[in-house]
């Protein structure tokens, strides 16, 4: 899963066009799924939306030179890549363009994205890509779309491409109804998902008699080669490394140690669970043989009628039992060397086997935690093979995977961070263990910088808690105090697109009153009321128009 990326990108609150509401959800709906359940890194992520945090020095905020940048960065040669957009997109002279954050209708060759040369580049990048664009026309002109199909099914793209009808607009929804519907295939048909199998779903799910719960929203086309119809849209996952199996579950008991342990690590102290004992004791007895010999001494014989040649052949026949006696002694010691190399050798391989038994326990107990995407989890098996001595079996197993897990909390914190939970990527980054120093390092400048967002977070949250609660239905004057307490939440802090969110139905309740009044007749009560619409919200040039000829009501 490695050669894999997705980059999701929703765009909901556009400088120049109305907003879209439930693109934002939607991308970071499709991000949660990658990251939770196909279990992406966050580096093989891609998150841009109006408040999406930056996970590094390049903003995340969807204009067009960022979104084009992040597109530049994406790495060549993927296996797999997945590209989703929601938003606006139009067709000028002939070509489609998808619209980002900033773009003006008015200056669409520079400000849109030319989809003809988008798909170039995320072909270039990747062997399977698949596209998903989730668009909104706002000429109203029925030409968007044509062109991007064409230019799909001449590349050989897999594209699922869906346009919204006038009635879905102005429907105040959560998510696109899109996105539930391929989520909602995506867990279901898991790594067997084709293209085929999606379409047969997106039918099904889509037809008349469900349109109460998908309102207004057209069948999505569905561009693929032939070949790659009923290839599987995204890499098989890697099989788990451990398999729970509940008879066989080891008993471990975990003793907390003391917060003040004057260990530099606090970590829990693990009772293996006692092994069978073998049929072989720790103790060596060597039995070693004694080689006898029936060999009688030789007495020299002294009688004078010994001749000089018997005794020349008697030691001759003495100094070969004694080189055979040699031989013998060195065979025999050999033998009896090599007989207690070898019990020694045994000895040790059963000591051996028994740890390396124990050490995979270790391990296999610290990996039955990680059936699930939670840093504490892997916090936990951490702790397990650290008790994995240094110069036993598995030890550099164990450091490995020690290294591996402690990159697993860091990406689930970053991906935390790129949701907005602060709070949550705190706790686990907390989490990263000082066994590799550099990663801990890493951790711990990131840990500065989420809780400054957090505290930033909780103050803007405070601010828009207490503006709420001033708010005095049909009273316009506690709408302008709301009002000038959500713009104390500045332009770059976390929280400001939720606070200008809140501002413009404020406006809009405020100019709703006024009309309410000068329906009843109350002209000038109705001009002191539509005074109070702020100049910089969408509402104002309306409001200005209505006040003029308000004015014209009085004097006639």
């Amino acid at each position: 899963m490695n050669n894999f990326r997705a980059i999701c990108i929703g765009i909901e609150e556009y400088l120049h066009y109305q907003p879209l509401r439930g693109a934002e959800n939607s991308a970071q709906e499709l991000y949660r799924y990658f990251f939770t359940e196909v279990n992406l890194r966050s580096h093989q992520l891609l998150l841009l939306t109006d408040t999406s945090p930056s996970p590094g020095k390049l903003s995340t905020y969807p204009n067009r030179n960022n979104i084009l940048e992040w597109i530049d960065d994406t790495a060549s040669n993927l296996e797999y890549c997945c590209f989703f957009f929601q938003g606006y997109g139009i067709n000028y002279q002939g070509e489609d363009y998808l619209l980002p954050i900033d773009s003006n209708i008015n200056t669409v060759l520079q400000t849109g994205i030319k989809v003809r040369s988008l798909f170039e580049k995320l072909q270039n990048s990747s062997q399977n890509l698949l596209i998903i664009l989730d668009l909104q026309n706002p000429l109203k002109d029925g030409k968007l779309g044509q062109t991007t199909l064409k230019i799909a099914q001449k590349k050989g793209i897999s594209l699922i491409f869906s346009c919204r009808s006038l009635y879905y607009q102005n429907l105040s929804l959560e998510k696109s109804p899109l996105i539930t519907i391929l989520t909602e295939a995506f867990r279901y048909y898991k790594h067997d998902l084709n293209l085929a199998k999606l379409d047969s779903y997106l039918r099904q799910k889509l037809n008349p008699s469900c349109q109460n719960n998908f309102p207004a929203i057209a069948l999505p086309i569905i561009i693929s080669r032939y070949k790659t119809r009923h290839q599987p849209l995204f890499p098989t996952p890697q099989k788990q490394l451990v398999k729970t199996q509940a008879d066989h579950t080891p008993s471990f008991k975990i003793k907390k140690t003391s917060p003040h342990s004057p260990q530099k690590h606090p970590i829990n102290t693990l009772i293996l669970p006692k092994l069978p004992k073998t049929s072989f004791q720790p103790e060596l007895h060597l039995n070693v043989p004694v080689v006898k010999t029936n060999i009688k001494p030789v007495v020299a014989n002294t009688s004078s009628g010994s001749t000089p040649k018997t005794n020349n052949q008697t030691k001759k026949k003495l100094w070969i039992i004694q080189y055979l006696l040699w031989i013998g002694a060195i065979l025999g010691t050999i033998s009896i060397l090599w007989w207690m190399s070898l019990k020694i050798r045994q000895h040790l391989n059963r000591i051996n086997y028994q740890t390396t038994q124990e050490n995979q326990q270790i391990l296999d107990y610290g990996k039955i935690k990680l059936s699930t995407q939670q840093a504490s989890r892997f916090n936990e098996a951490i702790s397990y093979a650290r008790h994995i001595k240094p110069h036993t079996p598995l030890y550099r197993k164990a450091q490995n995977n020690i290294k591996e897990w402690s990159k697993t909390i860091l990406d689930i914190a970053q991906g935390r961070a790129i949701l907005g939970d602060f709070q949550g990527a705190i706790s686990a980054i907390k989490l990263i263990p000082q066994d590799n120093q550099k990663l801990y390092k890493l951790g711990q400048t990131r840990l500065k910088e989420w809780q400054k967002l957090s505290k930033q977070q909780e103050k803007n949250q405070v601010l828009i808690e207490a503006a709420l609660s001033l708010i005095k239905p049909n009273q316009a004057s506690s709408y302008q105090q709301a009002i000038r307490i959500l713009k104390q939440i500045e332009k770059k802090e976390i929280g400001y697109n939720h606070a200008q969110k809140i501002i413009e139905e404020l406006s809009n309740n405020i100019y709703q009153l006024a009309k309410t009044r000068a329906e009843k007749g109350q002209l000038t009560l109705a001009i002191k009321t539509i005074n109070l619409v702020p100049n910089d919200s969408q509402i104002y040039p309306i409001a200005q128009e209505t006040k003029i000829n308000w004015h014209k009501g009085l004097t006639q």
